[in-house]
C-alpha cells in the first residue's frame, strides 16, 4: 500500500502511516526497510500490514509531485505500489511523446528542449544518499554541545563502540533512546559509503546517462522516433524505386511500348525520387541534432555526475566524522553526569583520561609494542598524539585524598574530554611526574602535602623547562 508518514518519534523508534482511507498503522524502526535513509514525518511510503501493524516499509520513490509531471499526489494514493505509479507515469510519458511526434513540426526545429535537467537527473539518482546526509543536517540542528575537535569515523570506529557499550555496561539506568537516532542515521550514511565506495570500479556513467537522463527526455524521444520513422519511410520509397525501374525497364523493352503507362511509371518514380532526397536530406540534419544533443548533454552529465559524485561521497565521510563527534561528546557528556560511571571508572585511582572515545583507544595503544605496531595501528597512534597535541592538556593533583582526586578530575574532564589528570600522593612520585612531563596545571592539596606547600611549589619550577606550570591550592 501507498502511505504516508504521520508521526515518528527518533526517542522510541515509533510512528504511524495514514493511507488513502485514512486508517492508521503502527510501525517501529526495524520495521524500515532501506538501508540509505531514516524514517520522518512527511515521508510518502510503500508498505505491507497485517492488520494495522506494518510489518514492512520504505521510502516510496516518488516523494515530489511538480505540476509538469506526469503523475499527481491522487495518483500516488489511487495506487498500491510504486511499481503501479510508475506504469502509469511511463503510460503517460509514452502518449505525450506520441502527441509530440505527431505534433511538432521537426522540419523547422533548431534545438531539443529538456524535460529534465541534469543536476534533477543526478539529484534523482543519489536521492537515498541525499536523504542520509539531510537527516544529520537536521540532528545538527538540536546538537548544543560543542567538541573540541572534529573525530575521524573510520580511524575511532572500534573504540566509539566499545566506549557507547562500556557506558551502558557501567550504569544501565542510562536511557539508550536518546543515542537512538545518531546511531540509525551513522548507519545509514556508512551504508551509503560501503554502496558508493564498492560500486566506484563497476559504475557506468554512459548506461546511467540513458537510464536516468535520456529516457525521460521527451522531445528527444519524439525526435528518435521521427528518426526511425522518416528511416522506414526512406527504405520503403527506395525499395518502391528499385520496384518501378524494374517495371519501367520492362515496359520500355516491349515491341510497343505504351506511353501512358510509361508516363504514369516515371511520375511515380520522380515523385519517389524527390521524397527519397527530402528524406535523406531531413535525417541528415535531425541525426545531427540528435547526436549533438547526445554528445554535448553526455560530456556535460559525465562531468557534473563525477563532481557531484565526489562531493557527496566528501559530505558521507564529513556526515560520519559529526556522527562520530555528536555520539563522542554524548557519551562524554553522559558519563561525567553519571554515578555508576564516577563509581567504576573516575574513582579508579591509574585514570587519567576522560571518558571518551580516544580514551579507550589510548588504553588499547598502551599495551601494545610502540615499535612494531601494523599500519592501522600506527595511523591511529599518529593521529592521537596530534590531537593530544593540538588539544590536550595535563593537569597533576598532589594529594592522597581519592575522593578529592576524583572531584578535580570530573572539574577537569568537564573542561575538554582531551584532558589528562595525574596525581601524586608521595613526593617520589611528584618529582618523578613533574620530571617527566609538562602540566599546564598544579593542584596541591595542603592538607595531604607531604610538607609546605610553597617548598613543592618551589621544587616544581625547578623541574618546569618552560616556566609554564601555574599551581593552585586547594
Amino acid at each position: 500500500m501507498h502511505g504516508k508518514i504521520m508521526v515518528y518519534m527518533d526517542s522510541t523508534g515509533r510512528g504511524t502511516v495514514m493511507n488513502l482511507a485514512k486508517v492508521f498503522f503502527d510501525f517501529n524502526r526495524q520495521n524500515w526497510h532501506d538501508k540509505k535513509s531514516m524514517p520522518s514525518a512527511g515521508v510518502f511510503v510503500e508498505f505491507n500490514a497485517d492488520g494495522k501493524r506494518i510489518t514492512s516499509l520504505k521510502p516510496s520513490k516518488y516523494q515530489e509531485f511538480k505540476e509538469d509531471s506526469f503523475i499527481t499526489e491522487q495518483d500516488f494514493w489511487r495506487t498500491d505500489s510504486d511499481d503501479a505509479l510508475e506504469d502509469m507515469q511511463n503510460s503517460r510519458r509514452s502518449a505525450y511523446i506520441t502527441q509530440l511526434f505527431r505534433t511538432t513540426d521537426f522540419d523547422s526545429i533548431d534545438h531539443i528542449p529538456l524535460s529534465m535537467t541534469i543536476p534533477q537527473a543526478i539529484q534523482k539518482y543519489f536521492e537515498g544518499e541525499i536523504l542520509s546526509v539531510e537527516a544529520l543536517k537536521v540532528n545538527m540542528e538540536n546538537n548544543d554541545k560543542e567538541a573540541p575537535c572534529i573525530l575521524d569515523f573510520f580511524i575511532i570506529k572500534r573504540f566509539l563502540n566499545k566506549a557507547f557499550d562500556t557506558l551502558i555496561f557501567m550504569d544501565n539506568s542510562i536511557n539508550q533512546t536518546q543515542f537512538a537516532t545518531l546511531k540509525s542515521i551513522t548507519m545509514h550514511l556508512e551504508n551509503s559509503f560501503n554502496d558508493m565506495r564498492d560500486k566506484q570500479k563497476l559504475l557506468n556513467t554512459t548506461r546511467i546517462f540513458n537510464e536516468i537522463f535520456l529516457s525521460v527526455q521527451c522531445h528527444y524521444q519524439a525526435l528518435v522516433a521521427t528518426i526511425d520513422t522518416r528511416k522506414n519511410r526512406l527504405a520503403s520509397n527506395e525499395h518502391q524505386l528499385r520496384t518501378a525501374q524494374t517495371e519501367m525497364r520492362l515496359l520500355t523493352s516491349k515491341p510497343k511500348p505504351d506511353p501512358d503507362k510509361i508516363k504514369i511509371k516515371q511520375d511515380r518514380m520522380d515523385e519517389l525520387v524527390k521524397e527519397i532526397t527530402y528524406f535523406k536530406e531531413t535525417l541528415t540534419r535531425l541525426e545531427a541534432l540528435r547526436n549533438d544533443f547526445y554528445k554535448k548533454n553526455l560530456s556535460l552529465f559525465e562531468n557534473a555526475f563525477k563532481l557531484s559524485r565526489e562531493k557527496l561521497f566528501q559530505k558521507i565521510i564529513t556526515g560520519l566524522n559529526l556522527c562520530a563527534t555528536i555520539m563522542d561528546t554524548k557519551i562524554w557528556s553522559v558519563a561525567l553526569k553519571s554515578s555508576g560511571v564516577k563509581n567504576s571508572y573516575f574513582s579508579r585511582n591509574n585514570t587519567e583520561h576522560s571518558f571518551c572515545t580516544l580514551s579507550f583507544a589510548e588504553l588499547y595503544l598502551s599495551r601494545l609494542d610502540k615499535a612494531s605496531l601494523n599500519p592501522s595501528d600506527q595511523k591511529l597512534y599518529a593521529y592521537l598524539q596530534k590531537i593530544n597535541k593540538e588539544h590536550g592538556k595535563k593537569f597533576l593533583v598532589v594529594t592522597s585524598d581519592l575522593e578529592l582526586l576524583t572531584k578535580i578530575k570530573i572539574q577537569v574532564f568537564t573542561l575538554n574530554p582531551y584532558f589528562i589528570v595525574k596525581y601524586a600522593p608521595k613526593k617520589v612520585n611528584y618529582q618523578s611526574l613533574m620530571r617527566d612531563n609538562t602540566f599546564d596545571m598544579v593542584y596541591i592539596d595542603e592538607k595531604t602535602a607531604w610538607e609546605n606547600a610553597a617548598d613543592i611549589i618551589l621544587e616544581g619550577k625547578h623541574f618546569d623547562k618552560y616556566g609554564k606550570t601555574k599551581f593552585k591550592l586547594i
